[in-house]
């Protein structure tokens, strides 16, 4: 069996004092460094965990600014569009009441130029019956029929503008 001897007591008190010594000086220590080390991944995980729902906050926040950057970039557009429309149906309606009007005008100016030479015409016509007249009453009108032609035609154009 065993046999118990003095160097064996000696070894196992040796024993007893290293481990009490290790305990002392080295366990509890490296228990501190591993609770340490634990708490600090702990604490690193939960920083991770905020620093990533920071991170889903942020992106959602972006995405949201995005989607109202594009919808009022949209309506910037529209807006533009429709006004770019009603200036060109304002312009095409202007021209177009421009265009009307410079036709009533020139039809107005046609009208009064027509008017103006048939006056010119019927003056000159007049003017030139009334010596084509006079000459032919000079020559051929001494007679006292003709006289009486004569007489008779002033008595009509004279009822005629009563």
């Amino acid at each position: 069996m065993v046999n118990i001897n003095a160097t064996l007591i000696a070894q196992i008190l040796n024993f007893i004092v290293l481990l009490a010594v290790l305990a002392k000086f080295c366990y509890k220590p490296l228990l501190k460094v591993l609770d340490d080390r634990r708490n600090h991944i702990i604490k690193d995980l939960d920083s991770a965990e905020q620093t990533r729902l920071e991170a889903e906050s942020l992106k959602a926040q972006y995405a949201k600014q995005l989607a109202d950057a594009r919808e009022e970039a949209t309506a910037i557009v529209d807006k533009a569009n429709k006004v770019g429309q009603k200036l060109h149906d304002d312009l095409v309606a202007q021209a177009q009441a421009e265009k009307e009007q410079m036709l009533k005008n020139a039809t107005e100016h046609i009208e009064q130029e027509k008017q103006q030479a048939l006056l010119d015409v019927r003056t000159q016509v007049v003017t030139l019956a009334t010596q084509i007249a006079g000459k032919i009453v000079d020559q051929k009108l001494n007679g006292p029929e003709d006289q009486a032609l004569i007489a008779k035609t002033a008595d009509t154009v004279l009822d005629a503008n009563k």
